[in-house]
């Protein structure tokens, strides 16, 4: 925002002599453009003013707004972890990662909350969609086919049956994963145990954990 110099304008008014027409004249100039530009400068402050609280508001929207999804699959994914041994944290965080917070389309319209995918020959429990994938040091966009579930706690129990049962060709594809006494060695078992593509996957569950104090729920 420009920057006015008031006192300036103040000192060029005390510098005249208003004797005459034309000195009353730079008067009045004077005194309209100090007038206008006190209003621009009001004006400016004002609007920074109301868009700053704007930002705060929607800031703080947005806070409410993912502490009531951690608020609303917590508890389920915390029984699930008693049972399957899986920690609540790393889930979660995996949830939010994978579905955007349950605002992507995978996540929205069919309940998959994980990007698991399917190899299902029944058209009603799977569905084509772009997804990114990073294949040989660069992301790519390839057409996947993924599961389908009637609600996300179908989806968080069968992601937990994926670490459980395995791989068709290793049962034990995610024993670190689940073995994991804490969420640090958790997130890196993910990417050790070849779950994700994304070499930055540890370091971005990690950060959620981290950011929204996931861990308390283990």
């Amino acid at each position: 925002m420009t920057k006015f110099n008031l006192n300036k304008i103040k000192n060029k008014i005390k510098t005249l002599d208003f004797t005459g027409s034309a000195n009353l004249l730079n008067l009045m100039t004077v005194s309209l453009v100090f007038l206008l530009t006190f209003s621009l400068t009001y004006y400016f402050i004002s609007e920074s003013s109301i868009n700053d609280q704007i930002d705060m508001t929607n800031h703080e929207n947005t806070l409410i707004a993912e502490q009531k999804f951690i608020d609303k699959v917590a508890p389920y994914i915390q029984k699930r972890q008693k049972k399957d041994g899986i920690l609540t944290s790393i889930t979660i965080a995996q949830m939010i990662l994978e579905s955007d917070w349950g605002k992507s389309s995978l996540a929205s319209k069919y309940h998959n909350y994980f990007g698991v995918k399917s190899t299902s020959d029944d058209a009603k429990k799977t569905v084509k969609i772009d997804t990114q994938e990073y294949v040989n040091g660069q992301w790519v966009t390839v057409k996947g086919t993924f599961a389908v579930y009637k609600n996300w706690q179908e989806s968080v129990y069968q992601h937990n049956r994926l670490f459980l049962k395995g791989t068709t060709w290793n049962k034990k594809q995610y024993k670190d994963v689940i073995n994991a006494k804490n969420y640090t060695d958790g997130a890196k078992a993910l990417v050790k145990n070849a779950y994700a593509t994304d070499p930055d996957y540890a370091k971005k569950i990690i950060r959620l954990v981290e950011r929204y104090h996931l861990d308390i729920y283990d």
